[in-house]
């Protein structure tokens, strides 16, 4: 995706269209000029069954280029929320193991931050990820996976504290995945040459008042080109003006801000083996899994 131009804003790609399709209506003005009216007539009933070949052709790929795109934007918001999911998870999980709890909360207090400073505006201008938020994330599977868990509740909230690790790695991978790689050069290269084709097709028909014409050229043309740089914008949905909503991250970075070292009634292991209220320790663990159920829906 070339970043440089930075098409994926408003501001510039609009313009672009704009100007492309006048450039299509002075192509055409010479066109029309250098064959003259009666040649292109002439070529009125062949050229309606090539356009109608092509037409269809091209329309049916892009049709389908663009459900794809779209496909993909959608993937990269599922792949947003449920890494913020997992994240939460892992936080809130974080306070059944007292030794570890501290340095759980401040790796995920500090992975969430990494992403809004770092990693997102790296992911806007470059659409490459931070090499320090994958070394937090790795820092964080690390600490889950040297618990030892004593008591049962801590070897229940375990095995889900490590799914949703895995989870959370998962996520972050899709999302990076995402926005490293956009549609492919391929597809671009048979969507422009195609739509080429197609708008020079066009040419070589023609009504008596020019300016009519004129209009409906540079309606065809607006259409295949809005639906180009809508596939454009799909597919980075990590950059631009039309990107997968960020707000989430901002969400669990209040949430740990809210909640970093506030004291928990277990807070140690020896007043969890003595505890008589085990039944209630219990109902806290199904209260959080229905907490981070309610999350990720």
């Amino acid at each position: 995706m070339p970043y440089n131009l930075r098409l994926d804003n408003y501001a510039v790609g609009f313009p672009a269209i704009l100007l492309t399709i006048v450039f299509v209506l002075y192509c055409q003005s010479l066109v029309s000029k250098r064959l003259g009216a009666e040649a292109i007539t002439k070529c009125h009933q062949v050229g309606s069954t090539y356009l109608q070949v092509v037409g269809t052709f091209y329309a049916v790929l892009l049709g389908l280029i663009v459900v794809d795109a779209m496909t993909k934007f959608q993937n990269a918001q599922t792949s947003v929320d449920n890494e913020v999911a997992s994240i939460i998870a892992i936080y809130s999980s974080a306070e059944r193991f007292p030794i570890q709890r501290r340095h759980l909360e401040e790796l995920t207090k500090g992975y969430t931050k990494e992403i809004i400073d770092i990693e997102l505006p790296m992911m806007d201008n470059t659409g490459k990820f931070d090499p320090r938020a994958r070394e937090i994330s790795l820092e964080i599977l690390k600490t889950v996976k040297n618990i030892e868990p004593i008591t049962e509740n801590q070897k229940a909230m375990f095995s889900m504290l490590l799914s949703e690790t895995s989870d959370f790695l998962i996520a972050r991978r899709e999302r990076t995945k995402a926005a490293n790689f956009g549609e492919p050069g391929i597809e671009w290269l048979i969507l422009i040459v195609g739509g080429i084709i197609t708008v020079v097709l066009t040419f070589f028909f023609t009504i008596e008042c020019h300016g009519i014409h004129l209009v409906m050229r540079g309606l065809v043309t607006l259409i295949i080109l809005m639906s180009l740089y809508l596939t454009y914008l799909f597919g980075s949905p990590f950059a631009g003006d039309l990107k997968v909503s960020l707000a989430p991250y901002n969400l669990v970075f209040d949430f740990a801000n809210s909640t970093l070292g506030k004291p928990y009634e277990d807070s140690k292991i020896e007043q969890e083996k003595s505890s008589p209220t085990e039944v209630q320790q219990t109902v806290h663990d199904s209260e959080l899994r229905k907490n981070i159920r309610k999350v990720r829906k």
